[in-house]
């Protein structure tokens, strides 16, 4: 009941926050090596209280649709308090629609499509992964975040590399890594459904390539 009510609260702010067309989406970049960072202190995360809130949206009617992804394990490293790595697992089968939550046969029918080959493939790829491979300290008292993060994000067997705002807070032996929202643009990772960089896809029939993501992940 309270993991339900934690997402509920979560998801509801990031309603409140959202407008049908984000004002920037991060650039993808190509991968960057990965190397393994030896640290002083290491942090689990807890997959019970973190969550991936998300939005996808049509490009012109302005139809959406909000829900929420889980972590299903991950961790942080550091040098004292300072964070310097760490990587986090997604279970992309947990994919869940909020707005839909009151229409059970609705809600099954576009969670069974987004888990298809059309979008992620979570058969074949059930897992997503994000693995820190930058830290920067960067105060936006606007935003309230305290650093940008790069980090190398894998979906459907596609790596690209992504640098965002972040707030992390860390106390005695816990973290809060929270990232307001932002978008992926999705063709990124192979996600082509009735993008508008397919050829004959009618414009109301246009899914947004936008894909709007809200970080909470705690350890």
């Amino acid at each position: 009941m309270i993991k339900k009510l934690f997402f509920t609260l979560l998801a509801g702010a990031f309603v409140a926050s959202c407008s049908n067309a984000p004002s920037e989406t991060v650039e993808a970049k190509e991968a960057v090596e990965e190397t393994e960072v030896v640290s002083e202190k290491v942090i689990v995360a807890d997959a019970g209280s973190s969550v991936i809130n998300w939005k996808g949206f049509t490009t012109y009617s302005g139809k959406d649709h909000i829900g929420t992804i889980n972590i299903k394990n991950g961790e942080f490293k550091f040098e004292g308090d300072e964070l310097v790595g760490g990587n986090f697992i997604i279970d992309m089968n947990s994919i869940y629609c909020i707005d839909l939550a009151d229409d059970e046969e609705s809600a099954g029918k576009l969670v069974g499509h987004l888990k298809s080959d059309d979008f992620f493939a979570v058969d074949e790829y059930p897992e997503a992964r994000f693995s820190i491979t930058g830290v920067e300290e960067a105060m936006d008292d606007e935003k309230g975040t305290t650093h940008i993060i790069s980090g190398n994000l894998t979906m459907r067997d596609n790596t690209k590399n992504i640098s965002f705002p972040a707030k992390v807070s860390v106390e005695d032996e816990s973290i809060s890594f929270e990232a307001p929202e932002f978008a992926i643009d999705r063709t990124n990772w192979n996600v082509m459904f009735r993008s508008s960089g397919i050829e004959g896809v009618a414009k109301d029939k246009l899914i947004d390539d936008k894909i709007i993501l809200e970080l909470n992940v705690r350890g």
